[in-house]
């Protein structure tokens, strides 16, 4: 039973909220003692009741104020949310609770030395209890609303995480090489990727990064096991033997006294085509409703 007393609980240390319900508290504190006489007190007996009840309003007020946004304040350590637990939720409200006791009971002995009105100390004293409850209320509704906010946003968390799992195939398409030494990687959505070219030893890849910039990346891999990774892929298609285009990217196919080339988006240079490939690529760009000049 005990150990559940170590158990996380929220505290709330929002400056505006707490400022806000310390109003709200103050207030209804004020109306409910004055309309509901709570522990058969009649504060409406005589005009210094009320302003009696107004002086135990302020009170709560700046209690709950030093209580909730002075103290934390000033011992951040104390007061870290982090290790908030229901122990010291229960510790802070008695210590609440004793200091508004005091002060209550204590005014009411001032108004009785001073002949200003006459009330019973003790259950003038309870009525202490009254503020915390209603502080109590509006923090633990708060907090449930926060919660079902959380739970909201983990939801649609979720259910996001969820349809990308059942995404097509292809939208999940990546182009992954491992390189030689099986210490560098390089791993992009297949869309990013613009072309991928052999140089000796070595590939060079181009791509778009986040920043939708053109990067190129010098990859020790041959360029046969390039093709061996990517065969599969409807997107990353050979057109020469040493170069590799992604075919969403084609602008353009066109023909020059040294044979044909391929024109990509964001490049600035050409890529040729193999005799072998231009009539796949032309069937390609028809389809993709491209032209060949």
């Amino acid at each position: 039973m005990f150990e559940n007393l170590n158990q996380p609980y929220q505290f709330n240390n929002n400056f505006k909220h707490n400022a806000r319900t310390i109003l709200l508290v103050s207030m209804g504190f004020i109306l409910i003692v004055l309309y509901i006489q709570p522990l058969g007190i009649n504060f409406l007996k005589s005009e210094k009741d009320g302003y009696f009840v107004l002086g135990a309003g302020l009170l709560t007020a700046a209690t709950l104020f030093l209580n909730t946004l002075i103290l934390p304040g000033i011992f951040p350590r104390l007061f870290d949310p982090s290790k908030w637990t229901i122990k010291k939720e229960l510790i802070w409200n008695f210590w609440m609770f004793i200091n508004l006791f005091l002060l209550f009971t204590l005014l009411a002995w001032l108004a009785k030395m001073a002949a200003y009105t006459d009330l019973p100390f003790i259950r003038t004293g309870a009525l202490s209890l009254l503020p915390l409850i209603l502080f109590n209320l509006i923090s633990y509704n708060r907090s449930m609303k926060l919660k079902v906010v959380d739970m909201i946003d983990s939801g649609k968390s979720w259910l996001k995480e969820e349809m990308n799992a059942f995404q097509k195939p292809e939208d999940q398409e990546s182009v992954h090489l491992v390189a030689e030494n099986k210490k560098q990687a390089f791993a992009e959505e297949v869309e990013r990727v613009l072309l991928i070219h052999s140089s000796g030893n070595y590939v060079e890849i181009y791509w778009i990064d986040r920043k939708q910039a053109v990067r190129k990346r010098l990859f020790r891999q041959s360029f046969t096991n390039v093709e061996k990774a990517l065969e599969t892929s409807d997107v990353m298609l050979k057109c020469h033997r040493c170069w590799m285009v992604n075919i969403n990217k084609v602008t353009r196919l066109k023909r020059l006294s040294n044979g044909y080339h391929l024109e990509l988006d964001r490049l600035d240079f050409s890529i040729p085509v193999s005799r072998n490939w231009v009539s796949h690529f032309k069937q390609k760009l028809s389809s993709l409703e491209l032209h060949s000049w």
